[in-house]
């Protein structure tokens, strides 16, 4: 029976105090001991038992035996002992640190699982943690002991797998840091955190933090404190790891940190960037970590830290970016979100580049992680990024941008993602890189790379890819479609030369001539500027053509076939790369030219997927609809080919039940008539309904469509679809598409038109120009006027202005046709209505259109000017050309770009640039500079092709005439003819300075151009031809009016010193021009040696010094600011007053009395004044300051049409002002906006004299009351009443009867009662009038026209076509166009210079017969214009019924209602 464990204790206690014991038995010994120990409990009792053997280990020195064995079977049986004594094992201090420095060592070893006596080591570690032990190594001073230990856990840590290990070491740790915590401890924890490598250590640091950290947290603070604030104060290894220890802890125990993180705002505003950066980075990853709630519960450090992102330093800005992608990706949405965004937005537009770029890559990265919630005003600034003036920027964005697109594809064909605009925006500003300058990246030849193999991913399906083009297509603007129509067009010119390389390669084969192999050099040169460098492209293709393998050539062949699918294409060019050879030394060249060559953007998969979506839109409808349509527009201007076999979709188009047969898919329809197959019966029904009912866009397209379907032009066709639209004129139904399709229909087929040209004429003329029912039908809105763009003409000005435009293209067929002999008819129309006469005053229009149809006029003779200029007389040029000073801007600004374009496009001769001269000195600023900018424009371009073609011209007489120099032949002519030429007698410079205006702008910008400064001979030829050109003029005379040819000297001698003094070195060219030709119907050779003499003596006063002083003053005129206030247009101040107070004084007028007055102003506007020559004679004579003179003349002589100007139907006078030399001062207008006459110098009387009415064969003449006369024949307003008088009607131009039936004495107004019934409130002291008595005779001879009366317009024009009736209507051209002249009768306003003289006795009828000219002075702007005589209307009236209409309603003038 064994002994028991007391007794096994004691023996064994008593048997190790045995000295000089071996292992062997200290081993057997001890393992005894631990036997017995192991099978006793706790109990204080047993202390005596035990003390011999504490004795005998205490004593015996086996604390400090060196055998492991030992020493663990020692540690044993120790922990039994303290288990049993516990709690008060007889143990000093001393003792008891030996006896925990030999458990420690043995904790060592519980690494090494495969001992023996591991389960010893555990059994010695699980009894020190249930015990507590480590709480007696605290209060006995071991804390050198009590960090060894944590060490050797942590070391032994990663190598235990057994949990209740892992338990009791953290059991242990626990206790003592529950009972006590010092630095060096937290240091042991923490340096555990701080490890690369996570494993049971960092896991077990983890849980001790976790477990106490209450107790942790102050020491944890003051460490990580001292850290933040005394960054660099200790050489400690530790703590310069504290961002990652605040990084880590954050993690698991972020409230122990509370009182930490605000301490990181110090570090956010230090000084120190790399201090910053690290705060930056270290918060960026705190804020991704809390999933955001980092901004709530640290708002002053996150808002410091938003701050980073615009941080002076660039590196701070770059890791704020970087976080702020962390922290999207951490939580996509919530307040903070919507910050971190808003600051990263912000660094879009950074200053410096990097930043930029780094900015766009986060948005980019961003949005592709999350497509559908990512911010799209986000994506839009970093699009906006391809504009960036860093390079490098936009390479980045490009970059970016792609992959975020074909991201988008992608997941869009899967059905992640749908249709969005914000990233279709992206195609869009891509093509708006090809005009990127300095980049050779984003020209377009790069650009049609992008498009064609990195826009989609290369799996994209044709049907997907034609989604994606409708939608990005529909953002499109005009520089977008610029830019692809670019593209487009290199690429189709590329295919079509390497096409004819591919066939001039087969002829060579066959044929190698020297023209051959030159056109194959000429080929490469051309598909080379398909290349960013072009001359390495050139080499390459050499290299190509040294290339034997048949096969190379048939791949480019096939490649560049449009029908090719996009699999076929991409499987053709990948075996096209194959056999060059990847290590080939021009191998990228190929890989480039093979995706160049391919139809890897358009090909016919991709249109017949736009056709089915057009098709779908007619049944359930598309948004993208009309960008469908715009796309297949733009494809088919390049590739129309692409449409071959699309027969069955048109035809599906087309259909009965369609609704998108519009103006755009017509165009298409067009575009790809000569590659289709369809007959035109399938469609034709539809394309007569378009032409009938449709819009005049659609109407013009449909014609157009017919005659391509056609392949000609059909007339029996056109003949019937003629038929229709004529007899629709007469419903009034659409019109203007009716008169659109019929003036299409004219050019196309002329023959077909011919039949029906007549009725078409008298139609536009009578039912649309003329027609009082439309007119009233569409009053045109009141207060407004025509100021350009923004303004709109009323609907029946828009038809008026259709029927010229179907006039004008009538006469303008792509054949030379029949209707030349008409021409002239249609020119006396439009140059009615551009000078306000004859047929003009017919048309019934309001104030509001009258701009609107003179430029449309005006626009009209222009394009006739292109093919039928040689049937505009010089007056008619003259007058197209002084449209330039219209008293609108808006038509001066419209008629100059007309001209620019037409000149632009070689469309119109060179002498209408004239036109620039004249508004080269307009008073709107904006008129000017656009004129001065297209003069040089038209003079450098003419110079260079002058230059081009000087080879074969320069042994040609004519080859001056081909000079843009020789334009000087018609502004010379132009401005003679002007109204505003400077009077006889005038040699004031300032006043040929500013008429000389465009003359001096003209030769300046001649003499000044930039070809000039390259080319010294063309400068010298340019003066030579100048002077030719001057010195021809001066030996020439005027080929309409021999009176002309001084005013022609004089500009021509002023020309000659003009030249001379703008010439800095006046050096003459040998081919100086010994024979300058000039137009014979401006200019013929001057035969009369009087007329000489009188020239010579009127430009006398033309010298050198003159011309300078001109030249300085005209400086001074052109340095003034431009104004559109009118008294810097044209009107002086005192006349802008009086028009100010006639607009005030209009609207006090009673409402019955408006309208005339109105009317009257429209009238009175064209009613000048003039002195006879005997008058004029009389002012020479007087002594006056020569300056002082001409300035009140000018001011009289140039005012306004508004105020002075005189109106002639049956033609125009031609009185200028050296034949009426007057000084007239105005008052200010009356209320009913007559116009009173002063005079400017009381000792020389000037008031109006008699006037000449002719009435039915006899001459009248009546005084003409002035305002002065009233008051000495009327008396008192009483003493008139009952009375009765003749009052002026200045809209009928003739007296009408009446009775003075009241008056107002308060408003000082008559109330006048018209024998015709009329009743009318007037002033008679504002009017013209005299008392008659009732038995006057010459009452009964006034004629009374009123529209009232018109009762048969048709009877009105066949009476008016009677011979018979001629008399009459002379009459009534003369009564109606009676001359209130201030001193002169009609016989003295008749030219006497002219191919007539009449006497001043001569009867109406004998006037009638041989007057031809008749000039009138209109007031300042006097100009010439030219009337048929009645005999040459009677004529036509026979021979061409569309002059028979115009001269007939020229004459229909209503009297005012």
């Amino acid at each position: 029976m064994p002994d028991p464990p007391e007794r096994v204790v004691e023996r064994v206690g008593k048997l190790l105090s045995q000295p000089r014991l071996n292992k062997d038995a200290l081993v057997k010994l001890l393992k005894q001991a631990e036997g017995a120990l192991s099978e006793l409990t706790q109990s204080s009792s047993l202390e005596n038992t035990l003390r011999p053997l504490n004795k005998s280990l205490v004593q015996s020195n086996l604390l400090h035996h060196k055998d492991k064995d030992v020493k663990l079977l020692v540690a044993v049986c120790f922990t039994d002992i303290i288990r049993i004594l516990a709690p008060s094992p007889p143990y000093s201090d001393e003792v008891f640190k030996e006896i925990f420095k030999i458990i420690i060592s043995t904790f060592v070893d519980l690494a090494d699982v495969e001992s023996p006596y591991i389960s010893r080591r555990m059994k010695i570690l699980e009894t020190v943690s249930a015990l507590r032990c480590s709480v007696i190594m605290l209060d006995i001073g071991c804390e050198d002991l009590v960090l060894d230990m944590f060490r050797v856990f942590f070391s032994v840590a990663e190598q235990v797998h057994q949990q209740s290990v892992f338990q009791a070491m953290q059991s242990i740790m626990t206790h003592i840091i529950e009972e006590k915590v010092s630095q060096p401890l937290l240091e042991v924890i923490l340096w555990n955190i701080v490890k690369e490598k996570k494993g049971p250590p960092f896991e077990l640091a983890v849980v001790i933090i976790q477990n106490c950290a209450a107790k942790l947290e102050p020491s944890l603070r003051v460490f990580l404190t001292s850290c933040i604030l005394n960054r660099g104060a200790s050489p400690n290894e530790l703590k310069k790891l504290y961002h990652q220890i605040i990084l880590e802890i954050f993690q698991f125990s972020p409230q122990i940190l509370f009182a930490v993180i605000p301490n990181l705002t110090h570090e956010l505003l230090t000084d120190q960037v790399d201090v910053r950066l690290e705060a930056v980075q270290l918060i960026g990853k705190l804020v991704a970590l809390s999933k955001l709630h980092f901004g709530q519960d640290y708002r002053s450090v996150f808002v410091e830290f938003l701050k980073r992102f615009s941080d002076k330093a660039t590196e701070v800005r770059i890791a704020a970016i970087e976080c702020a992608k962390a922290c999207y990706l951490a939580l996509p949405s919530g307040n903070e979100v919507h910050d971190v965004l808003t600051a990263l937005e912000a660094r879009l537009l950074d200053f410096d580049d990097k930043v930029r770029i780094q900015a766009v890559i986060a948005v980019c990265d961003l949005a592709k992680s999350n497509l559908t919630c990512f911010p799209s005003e986000l994506i839009s600034r970093a699009v906006e990024r391809l504009r960036d003036k860093k390079v490098s920027v936009r390479k980045t964005t490009l970059q970016k941008l792609l992959e975020l697109y074909r991201d988008y594809c992608s997941k869009c064909s899967k059905g992640i993602a749908i249709i969005n605009e914000h990233y279709e925006q992206i195609p869009c500003k891509i093509l708006a890189l090809c005009f990127d300058k300095d980049c050779e990246s984003f020209r377009p030849q790069n650009m049609e790379l992008v498009l064609a193999e990195e826009l989609f991913p290369s799996s994209l399906s044709s049907k997907e890819r034609v989604n994606h083009w409708t939608a990005f297509f529909s953002l499109c603007k005009l520089p977008h479609i610029k830019a692809l129509n670019s593209i487009l067009s290199q690429k189709k010119r590329l295919q079509m030369e390497m096409e004819s390389y591919l066939a001039l390669r087969m002829k060579a084969k066959e044929n190698c001539s020297k023209e051959v192999q030159k056109r194959i050099l000429a080929s490469f040169k051309l598909m080379s500027a398909s290349f960013t460098d072009s001359s390495k492209a050139e080499d390459c293709f050499q290299s190509l053509n040294e290339m034997k393998d048949n096969n190379i050539f048939k791949a480019l062949g096939e490649m560049i076939d449009e029908n090719t699918s996009l699999a076929t294409s991409r499987s053709i060019r990948d075996s096209f790369l194959k056999r060059i050879g990847s290590k080939h030394t021009n191998y990228n060249f190929f890989k480039v030219l093979s995706l160049k060559c391919s139809n890897m953007i358009f090909n016919t998969e991709i249109v017949y997927s736009i056709m089915e979506d057009l098709i779908s839109c007619t049944q359930c409808g598309n948004k993208h609809m009309q960008s469908t349509i715009d796309l297949l527009l733009i494809i088919l201007t390049m590739f129309p080919s692409l449409l071959r076999g699309s027969e069955a979709y048109w035809l599906k188009l087309f259909s009965e039940n369609s609704a998108l047969t519009n103006e755009k898919v017509l165009q298409i329809l067009v575009k790809a008539a000569c590659h289709i197959s369809i007959q035109l019966s399938d469609i034709y029904p539809l394309l007569e309904r378009k032409c009938l009912e449709g819009t005049r866009a659609e109407s013009k397209l449909a014609v157009s469509a017919i005659a391509s379907l056609g392949h000609s032009s059909d007339d029996n066709t056109f003949s019937v679809l003629l038929k229709k639209l004529v007899n629709a004129l007469d419903d009034s139904g659409n019109i203007p598409a009716l008169l659109q399709s019929i003036s299409h229909i004219s050019q196309y087929s002329p023959s077909a038109y011919k039949l029906y040209h007549q009725k078409v004429m008298r139609f536009i003329v009578e039912d649309i120009l003329c027609s009082l029912e439309m007119f009233a039908a569409d009053p045109s809105p009141s207060g407004q006027t025509f100021s350009g763009e923004d303004s709109v003409p009323s609907f029946s000005c828009k038809i008026k202005i259709y029927g010229l435009k179907a006039l004008v293209r009538s006469f303008l067929p792509r054949q030379v046709t029949h209707l030349q002999h008409q021409i002239n008819g249609l020119f006396d129309i439009l140059f009615d209505i551009i000078l306000e006469q004859g047929i003009y005053n017919a048309i019934i229009i309001s104030e509001y259109d009258k701009a609107y149809l003179r430029i449309a006029a005006a626009k009209s003779v222009l394009r006739l000017a292109t093919r039928w200029d040689s049937h505009i007389s010089p007056k008619h040029f003259h007058s197209i050309i002084f449209t330039a000073r219209d008293s609108s801007c808006a038509v001066r600004r419209s008629f100059i770009c007309k001209i620019h374009k037409l000149l632009k496009e070689h469309a119109l001769l060179n002498k209408y640039a004239c036109a620039f001269a004249l508004t080269s000195t307009d008073c709107l600023g904006d008129i000017r500079t656009d004129s001065t900018r297209y003069l040089s424009e038209f003079l450098e371009e003419s110079s260079r092709k002058f230059l081009t073609h000087h080879n074969t011209l320069e042994q040609k007489k004519d080859a001056i005439t081909n000079h843009p120099a020789y334009i000087m032949v018609f502004l010379i002519h132009v401005l003679a003819y002007d109204p505003k030429f400077p009077l006889e007698n005038c040699k004031e410079e300032d006043v040929y300075a500013e008429f000389c205006s465009p003359l001096i702008v003209i030769l300046r910008e001649l003499l000044n151009l930039d070809i000039l400064k390259i080319n010294g001979h063309y400068f010298s030829n340019t003066v030579s031809f100048l002077l030719g050109i001057f010195r021809a003029i001066q030996k020439a005379e005027d080929a309409i009016n021999p009176d002309m040819t001084p005013k022609l000297h004089i500009l021509s001698k002023i020309g000659l010193f003009l030249v001379k003094a703008l010439s800095e070195q006046l050096e003459l060219s040998l081919d100086a021009p010994r024979l300058v030709l000039l137009p014979s119907s401006h200019y013929k050779v001057c035969q009369d040696a009087r007329n000489r003499e009188e020239s010579h003596t009127s430009e006398s006063f033309i010298n050198e010094g003159f011309v300078k002083r001109i030249l300085k003053a005209n400086e001074s005129f052109i340095a003034q600011p431009a104004s559109c206030d009118a008294k810097h247009c044209g009107i002086s101040q005192k006349n802008y007053t009086c028009l100010e107070t006639k607009k005030k004084t209009l609207n006090d007028l009673p409402l019955e009395r408006r309208a005339d007055s109105k009317q009257s102003k429209q009238l009175r506007q064209k009613v000048g004044v003039c002195d006879s020559d005997k008058e004029n004679q009389k002012l020479e004579t007087m002594k006056v300051d020569s300056k002082v003179k001409h300035k009140k003349m000018l001011s009289a002589t140039s005012a306004s049409t508004e105020l002075l100007c005189e109106k002639s139907v049956s033609g125009p006078a031609n009185l200028t002002n050296e034949n009426c030399n007057f000084n007239l001062e105005r008052e200010q207008l009356s209320s009913c906006a007559s116009v009173s006459i002063k005079l400017s110098n009381p000792h020389k009387e000037i008031l109006a004299k008699e006037a000449d009415i002719p009435i039915k064969g006899r001459t009248i003449t009546e005084p003409i009351q002035s305002s002065a006369d009233c008051v000495e024949r009327g008396g008192s307003g009483e003493a008139l009443v009952g009375k009765r008088i003749r009052l002026w009607s200045p809209i009928d131009l003739c007296y009408s009867s009446g009775t003075v039936d009241s008056y107002d004495s308060q408003n000082s107004n008559f109330k006048i009662v018209h024998d015709n019934g009329d009743i009318e409130l007037v002033r008679l002291e504002d009017e013209r009038w005299e008392a008659i008595d009732n038995t006057t005779s010459e009452e009964k001879d006034m004629p009374n026209f009123r529209p009232g009366n018109w009762k048969d317009h048709d009877k009105m024009l066949s009476e008016l076509s009677k011979p018979e009736a001629l008399l009459d209507r002379k009459s009534l051209c003369l009564i109606s166009c009676r001359s209130i002249s201030s001193s002169s009768s009609l016989d003295e306003v008749l030219d006497d210079s002219g191919d007539y003289n009449v006497k001043k006795k001569s009867g109406v009828n004998e006037r009638m017969r041989n007057s031809k000219n008749i000039k009138v002075s209109c007031g300042g702007t006097n100009f010439a214009k030219s009337k048929r005589s009645l005999q040459s209307i009677q004529k036509s009236s026979v021979s061409d019924d569309t002059e028979v209409v115009a001269n007939n309603m020229r004459r229909l003038r209503p009297r005012r209602a």
